[in-house]
């Protein structure tokens, strides 16, 4: 098992073993863990396999580590993205948002995470199962919130939680960060194609761009109303102070 950190780290020395991870999740991505040795790491790095062994004893440990900070990963603001007082569609735009951004800078993680979890040892593989569906329930909540409240389709939660989730995480399989399509650019036509659907000239898809401009309407009058309903009682109280006195 991953032996736990607590004491404070001297700079250089966290700078070096980040400096390992990162190349241990490129080896790992790259050639998959059973083709990569410690061997392989310390080339990447510069280094001679004896250094390398003062930070990490052995290969099981580097993707125990590697595991470890994709969960991090993972759950670094999806938590706050659920916590918010927004709609529920909201929320699930800024969680497809947070997956494929994950997905695209922190590639070389992911792609472990979700290829290597049968060479962890069984501890560590029990762990990356329960954080892996807690994740998906948090997900799976929203969604249910959504349909509760009537700003979703009565789809079932499960199946559309895993819709989702599949598709912004198999970015890891295609997507190239100095490919045609930037990250925000996946983020938008993955958010369309949800919630518009890939037909073109659909009447639903009209129907849905009216109502979108008619919440768009109501919100911008609800503000209205509210500050004109501050302003207008201010006198009012001036009003009331001055005839108690």
């Amino acid at each position: 098992m991953a032996h736990k950190h607590t004491a404070e780290k001297d700079p250089k020395q966290a700078l070096r073993e980040e400096s390992i991870l990162q190349a241990a999740a490129a080896c790992f991505g790259e050639q998959g863990y059973r083709a990569t040795t410690l061997e392989t790491v310390a080339e990447r790095l510069g280094i001679s396999r004896v250094t390398l062994y003062r930070y990490c004893p052995s290969k099981e440990e580097l993707l125990i580590r590697v595991f470890e900070r994709s969960i991090a990963i993972f759950q670094r603001g999806v938590q706050q993205i659920c916590a918010q007082d927004v709609p529920a569609q909201e929320k699930l735009r800024q969680i497809i948002r947070h997956q494929i951004r994950l997905m695209a800078d922190h590639r070389n993680f992911l792609s472990v995470f979700f290829s290597e979890e049968g060479n962890l040892p069984p501890e560590m593989a029990r762990r990356a199962r329960t954080e892996r569906r807690e994740y998906d329930e948090l997900i799976e909540g929203v969604i249910r919130e959504g349909i509760a409240a009537g700003q979703l389709a009565p789809l079932p939660p499960k199946l559309l939680c895993f819709a989702l989730l599949g598709m912004c995480n198999w970015l890891y399989q295609w997507y190239q960060p100095d490919g045609s399509l930037s990250a925000d650019e996946v983020v938008r036509i993955f958010i369309t194609l949800v919630e518009h659907g890939y037909l073109n000239n659909d009447p639903q898809q009209e129907v849905l761009k009216r109502l979108e401009r008619v919440e768009t309407s109501l919100a911008e009058l609800r503000q209205h109303l509210a500050s004109n309903s501050l302003s207008a009682s201010s006198p009012q109280i001036q009003i009331t102070s001055e005839r108690n006195s």
